[in-house]
């Protein structure tokens, strides 16, 4: 998947998932190059879109930082990162991570990529 651009973005239903980084080397940063694909999140009759993020490293990247961030509207400056979305910690032997938002309120979900000491490639999808 490209990184976030103004187009339209996926939709993602209760049951579905969209690979957001797919092997990709993102530059670790604040704007638009160190953030993945947003995906649009349709809201139901119930408050709160419970998601989740599944991810892999290429190999062990060192000190890292992804942030799961969400916005109400798809602009780049009004994504804020999620409670407890700051995600520092992986497997160390899958070089994997995951988050589970149970009451994220937003329409529109995407990671960024804050920081990362190994230059490794890393796949992800988010899932609701």
């Amino acid at each position: 998947m490209p990184a976030y651009n103004a187009a339209n973005p996926p939709s993602i239903g209760p049951g579905e998932f969209v690979v957001v980084w797919s092997a990709e080397t993102p530059t670790p940063g604040n704007g638009t190059t160190a953030a993945s694909q947003q995906v649009k999140l349709p809201q139901g009759i119930r408050p709160g879109t419970p998601c989740s993020v599944d991810g892999r490293f290429s190999a062990d990247p060192g000190a890292f930082e992804i942030d799961v961030q969400a916005a109400s509207q798809d602009n780049d400056a009004d994504y804020q990162t999620v409670v407890n979305g700051n995600l520092t910690t992986r497997d160390s032997t899958n070089f994997t991570f995951r988050f589970d938002g149970s009451t994220v309120v937003a329409r529109y979900l995407r990671l960024l990529m804050r920081s990362r000491t190994n230059n490794v490639s890393v796949t992800a999808r988010i899932s609701r």
